[in-house]
């Protein structure tokens, strides 16, 4: 817990590398409220997590690959602090932005941020519309080829 009353900011998201293990928990009640006195804006764990009713009752978003109920005192020792590291098969460098929602997490570079958010909004300025469209009867078959939507992520 070193790390997380030194190292973590107000505002700051914790990423942690767990190598995807669903075994053994990373994260849980009491890292949370941690965090949570310290202003931290989240967790994501790439393997799991344990006491999330809690997390959620604290108010902190937790994000993980699962839960278990199992303690990590004894088995999950930290290797490392703020460098790169892996989540999932993206690789993650301290400053990076990290996005995440119940859908799941995204990991953008720092310097392609205003590239992705752009082209978020064109994605998502034509999904709306094609909703409309939908809402006003229009055939899914005619709504998808007027907006080309199995290429709309090609440049």
């Amino acid at each position: 817990m070193r790390e997380l009353n030194d190292g973590a900011e107000p505002g700051d998201v914790i990423i942690i590398d767990n190598r995807g293990d669903l075994y053994n928990n990373c994260w849980g009640e009491i890292l949370t409220m941690g965090a949570k006195m310290k202003g931290v804006a989240g967790v994501v764990v790439d393997g799991a997590a344990r006491d999330i009713d809690a997390c959620k009752e604290f108010g902190f978003p937790v994000y993980a690959r699962g839960t278990v109920p199992i303690t990590a005192r004894g088995r999950i020792m930290e290797e490392s602090f703020n460098e790169v590291i892996r989540v999932g098969d993206v690789q993650m460098r301290p400053g990076d932005i990290v996005m995440a929602d119940i859908n799941g997490v995204v990991i953008i570079p720092a310097e392609r941020f205003d590239e992705v958010l752009e082209a978020a909004a064109q994605i998502q300025q034509k999904e709306d519309a094609m909703v409309e469209e939908l809402r006003r009867g229009v055939p899914i078959l005619e709504v998808d080829q007027k907006y080309s939507y199995e290429t709309m992520l090609k440049k």
